[in-house]
């Protein structure tokens, strides 16, 4: 059996972090995240892309992660950045309940059937109607994440009485 540090080196693992997020690990995560990239001589578009895409994935684990409030440290969630040689990955997971579950493959499953433009109208849409609220942006950070990656997939699984709610982004090195 391999090993966390071999399954992490041969897999290009640029960043990981198991535990607990809030805003001052997203704030560390990005500011690390985005000096390894220049420090690999990254497209400035793709570090843009890259930072981004970590940043909209992390926010709405801060928002939309379930845990009871007595349980915080039993709600962990990971965040993965890794690259191959045509693109990056941005892997995360976090609790969520039934209800958020099945909003989650409603948005996604609905967001996955359209093309860039209906992506761009739709995002268009949201802004222009002040559709806003403090803890959601009517999926507007969700769309903007599917218009600024290249591919996407999700997963649930059990988890005591929730799931795991499992997504992952791809963004290409090149256009």
């Amino acid at each position: 059996m391999r090993s966390l540090s071999e399954i992490l080196y041969t897999n290009n693992v640029l960043f990981s972090y198991y535990g607990f997020i809030d805003g001052k690990v997203l704030t560390q995560v990005l500011n690390i995240t985005k000096s390894k990239l220049e420090s690999n001589k990254e497209n400035v578009v793709v570090i843009k892309r890259v930072y981004n895409a970590i940043n909209e994935c992390v926010e709405n684990i801060i928002k939309h992660n379930f845990f009871p409030e007595d349980a915080l440290l039993h709600y962990k969630s990971l965040l993965l950045v890794s690259m191959s040689e045509k693109c990056y990955l941005i892997d995360t997971i976090n609790v969520v309940n039934a209800k958020q579950k099945e909003a989650i493959i409603e948005k996604l499953n609905f967001l996955n059937t359209k093309s860039k433009d209906e992506l761009l109208d739709i995002k268009s849409k949201i802004i222009s109607n002040n559709q806003y609220s403090e803890v959601s942006t009517a999926g507007l950070g969700l769309v903007d994440l599917v218009l600024k990656t290249n591919d996407f997939n999700f997963h649930f699984k059990e988890y005591n009485d929730n799931f795991l709610f499992s997504i992952n982004f791809k963004i290409n090195t090149s256009n």
